[in-house]
C-alpha cells in the first residue's frame, strides 16, 4: 500500500458517538497509536472550532491540524487559526429569503452565532444530535460576516432550491439540517491547505460517515465510512467498517494495517 502519512477524522458520527455522545476508548487509544507510528492526525468537520472544544474532542490527543466549519477555518497544532473565509453577503440574504418562504429556520455561524427565528421541533432536533446548545441570539440578518450556515428543515426536506443557488455547496445531514457554505470550500480544500500547512503531498486517509465528507472522500486515497454513515457515503468509500459505537476506527485500522 502506498506510504501515506495524514490522515483525518470527522466528529460526529466518526470520532463522536451521535447516540452516547461519547467517544469510545478504542478510538481514543488508535489515535495514540497512530501517533506513535508517526501519522499526522487532524480533524476534519463541519462544527466551528469552539463547538469541537465543547465535544471534548479538541484535547484526546495533540491533534497536528483542525479542519474546522466544513473548510473555511484551519487551526495549527497549537490550535492557532491561520485560515479564514467567510460566505458571499448576497447569498447569505438569498438563503434567509428562501427559508422565509419555506417556513423553515437557519444558523449563521459568526462571532456571535445567531439564529433567524426561535426554536422549532426542526432545530431542537438537531442540537439534540450534535447535543450542543441552540445560540440564544435570534435576529434577521444585517450584513455579518457568516463562515456557515445550518438550515433546519424536516428529514426528507428537498433542499434544490438551495442547491440552485450560485455560490453554495449544500451538504444534507443525518439529521433535520443541512450544512451550507461557499462552493469554493470543503472538508477537501481544507484538507489541501492543511497538508500544505504540514509541508506533505496531497494524499490521505479520511474518515467518515455523513454527506459533508463526500468532498474528502472523493480525493481521499484511502477513504473509510463508520458502518452508522450515510449510505450514498459509503458506496463511495473504499471500505465500510463497523459503526462507531462497535470500534469501527480501530477494526477499520488493523485491516489496513496501520497500526
Amino acid at each position: 500500500m502506498k506510504d501515506i502519512k495524514a490522515i483525518f477524522f470527522d466528529v460526529d458520527g466518526t470520532l463522536l458517538d451521535s447516540v452516547t455522545h461519547t467517544i469510545p476508548a478504542s478510538t481514543v487509544e488508535t489515535l495514540i497509536r497512530l501517533k506513535d507510528k508517526g501519522y499526522k492526525l487532524g480533524i476534519a468537520t463541519g462544527r466551528n472550532f469552539s463547538d469541537c472544544k465543547k465535544a471534548g474532542v479538541t484535547e484526546i490527543i495533540a491533534w497536528d491540524g483542525f479542519v474546522t466549519s466544513n473548510g473555511q477555518q484551519l487551526y495549527d497544532r497549537h490550535q492557532q487559526r491561520f485560515y479564514h473565509s467567510v460566505m458571499d453577503p448576497d447569498v447569505v440574504r438569498q438563503i434567509e429569503q428562501i427559508v422565509i418562504e419555506d417556513g423553515l429556520n437557519m444558523q449563521f455561524e459568526g462571532q456571535p452565532d445567531f439564529m433567524r427565528f426561535e426554536s422549532d421541533e426542526n432545530v431542537l432536533a438537531a442540537h439534540a444530535f450534535f447535543k450542543i446548545p441552540v445560540p440564544a441570539l435570534v435576529k434577521p440578518y444585517q450584513g455579518e460576516d457568516v463562515d456557515m450556515i445550518l438550515v433546519y428543515a424536516p428529514k426528507g426536506y428537498d433542499y434544490k432550491k438551495f442547491m440552485e443557488l450560485n455560490g453554495t455547496l449544500v451538504m444534507p445531514g443525518e439529521s433535520t439540517y443541512a450544512d451550507i457554505i461557499s462552493s469554493d470550500h470543503s472538508k477537501y480544500t481544507g484538507i489541501r491547505q492543511m497538508l500544505d500547512h504540514w509541508g506533505m503531498p496531497d494524499s490521505y486517509i479520511a474518515f467518515g460517515d455523513s454527506l459533508n465528507d463526500m468532498e474528502m472522500f472523493r480525493h481521499a486515497d484511502i477513504s473509510v465510512a463508520l458502518g452508522n454513515g450515510n449510505a450514498l457515503l459509503k458506496e463511495k468509500a473504499t471500505l465500510v467498517t463497523a459503526a462507531v459505537s462497535d470500534d469501527g476506527i480501530y477494526q477499520a485500522c488493523i485491516k489496513l494495517n496501520l497500526l
